[in-house]
Order: structure tokens, then C-alpha cells, then sequence
């Protein structure tokens, strides 16, 4: 076998096993600076903030958010800014006084048309009268000058209203074409509803189914229609027993209410009165008061 090279050993010298403090202070040199440096270029916060740093920045989002509040105002829309830069003592639409209601004035009914019992039609005067209905329909009326159709509005307003008494009721209603106030169809609603319910039982008539129109004027408020028409006063019986016809035409018959026609007297004819028996008179007319008959009493104004 081939001899082997003999194992050698070697020791270094004491100098050589001491650390290079060149290079030891080189190293910490460079890692402090990189330790300061490091941070602040990445822009990382190694410690708690300063009390003042952290207040500033706690403000810089609020200040983000009013900005961002300023923009939407001024994006808001034009109406909303209106209101808000009204004048406090500018009086405001809710608050402004509503017009005041009307002055509705009724004048008297007119027999316009009617269905006898045979079912024979007949117009105007050959109708007869039809007494105590005039009250029922003038309150009902007047009351339109309370509607806001009324308000600011003004001229004629005709009511047509058809009575069939058998059944005791008011069976139409309707706005006449002569009416000249604003919108007149606005009142038909109004005029159905005030003449629901009524009843019939204290109306004179002659005829089963009366129609009758009322002429009405819508007035503004303080002021009454000049052309309003006056139901005349009724007058009284004279000392001597006398009285004189105030209706158009009064309807004499030879017994109360229901009794056959037998005569038909205008207005300012002289009259005798007799008994009265459930609002009607006993009365002597004609030549020398020779005739006989029954007459309802408010044609004379008793």
C-alpha cells in the first residue's frame, strides 16, 4: 500500500482571531441608516403619533366632509334654495286668507211643467200652483255660495227640480242652460246631495209630477245681485172681510186641496173670505161675489 501524506495542522495567529472593528462599524453604520431612512420613504409610522400630529389629523376628514357637504348644497335643487332664502316676514301660501264666500240670491219658483194623473203633460200656468216648496229650495240653494266653485265667481244660476209626490220626493235635479256663473256643472253635485231627503208631504200641488225652475244669483261677498227678484209681500184682509189675490194666478176650487178647479183669479182680484178650514179660505168672487169656492190662504196673504 502507497504510504499517506502526513495530516497537517495549522493554527492561526492571535491577531488574526480579532474581529475587524472597520468592518463591525462599517455594518451598523449602514443598517442605522437604513433603519432611519427606510420608514420615511415608505411613508410607516414605527411609534404613536405626537397629540398634536393625531389632532390635525383627525381634522383633515372632517374637513374632507364639509367640503363634501358644500358640494351637495350647491347641487341641491332650485326650489329647495328658494325656500330656504325666503324673507322670514314673507307671508306663505298655506297662511293666505281664503277667499270669503258669496251672496246667493233665490228667486221665487216657476211652474215650468207637469204629468196629470191621467198622465196628460201640461206646461207653465195650466200646471196650477205648487205652494211651500219655495222654502224648502231657496235654504238649499243658498248654501252653494259656501262651495269653491262660488269662490270669486258670479252671474245666474238655474235650478231645475222635478217633484212627483206620490212618492213623496224629489226625483231629479239639474243645472238649467241659461246659467252664466263659471262652471256651471260644478253646482249639479252640490244641488243632488242638498235635495236627498226631502220630503213632500207639506207642499200644495195640483198635478202628481211638478218640474219647477229657480233662478239664482251668485253675488261676491258685501254684494247683492241687483237684479235679485223680491217675492211680494202678501197682503192682509181688509176690515170689511175683503182681500186682494197677490199671486200671479190663484187656483179656485169647489173644495180644499183636492177639489175640482172652478176658477182661476189673477193677481189684485177682489175676494170675500169665509171659514177657513186646513189652511185654505172659503171666498165669494166674481160679479157681485156670486160665485163660490175654496182658496189656498197664502194667495191672499192670510
Amino acid at each position: 500500500m502507497a504510504a499517506r501524506a502526513p495530516t497537517q495542522v495549522q493554527l492561526p495567529q492571535p491577531s488574526a482571531d480579532r474581529p475587524s472593528w472597520v468592518r463591525v462599524g462599517a455594518v451598523a453604520v449602514l443598517g442605522f441608516a437604513v433603519g432611519i431612512a427606510w420608514p420615511r420613504l415608505a411613508g410607516v409610522r414605527l411609534g404613536p403619533s405626537a397629540p398634536g400630529e393625531s389632532a390635525a389629523s383627525a381634522e383633515a376628514p372632517a374637513a374632507s366632509a364639509k367640503v363634501a357637504a358644500s358640494a351637495s348644497a350647491s347641487a341641491a335643487p332650485v326650489v329647495a334654495s328658494a325656500v330656504v332664502a325666503a324673507p322670514s316676514g314673507a307671508p306663505s301660501a298655506a297662511a293666505a286668507p281664503a277667499p270669503a264666500a258669496g251672496v246667493m240670491t233665490v228667486a221665487r219658483g216657476n211652474v215650468v211643467s207637469c204629468k196629470t194623473e191621467a198622465g196628460e203633460a201640461r206646461k207653465g200656468k195650466d200646471c196650477g200652483r205648487v205652494v211651500g216648496f219655495d222654502a224648502i229650495a231657496h235654504s238649499r240653494i243658498k248654501k252653494l255660495a259656501a262651495l269653491p266653485a262660488a269662490q270669486g265667481n258670479e252671474g245666474k244660476l238655474s235650478v231645475v227640480v222635478t217633484l212627483d209626490f206620490p212618492s213623496n220626493r224629489v226625483i231629479f235635479v239639474d243645472v238649467g242652460k241659461s246659467s252664466t256663473v263659471k262652471t256651471p256643472e260644478a253646482f249639479k253635485a252640490a244641488l243632488v246631495s242638498q235635495f236627498q231627503g226631502v220630503t213632500l208631504a207639506a207642499v200644495e200641488h195640483e198635478q202628481p209630477r211638478v218640474t219647477l225652475s229657480f233662478a239664482a244669483s251668485l253675488a261676491p261677498a258685501g254684494a247683492a245681485p241687483a237684479d235679485a227678484a223680491v217675492v211680494a209681500t202678501p197682503a192682509s184682509a181688509s176690515d170689511d172681510g175683503s182681500a186682494s189675490i197677490v199671486w200671479d194666478v190663484a187656483i179656485v176650487r169647489d173644495a180644499p186641496h183636492t177639489g175640482s178647479v172652478v176658477g182661476r183669479l189673477p193677481r189684485g182680484t177682489k175676494v170675500q173670505l169665509g171659514e177657513s178650514k186646513a189652511g185654505w179660505y172659503r171666498i165669494k168672487f166674481g160679479a157681485g161675489f156670486s160665485t163660490e169656492g175654496w182658496l189656498y190662504r197664502a194667495a191672499v196673504g192670510k
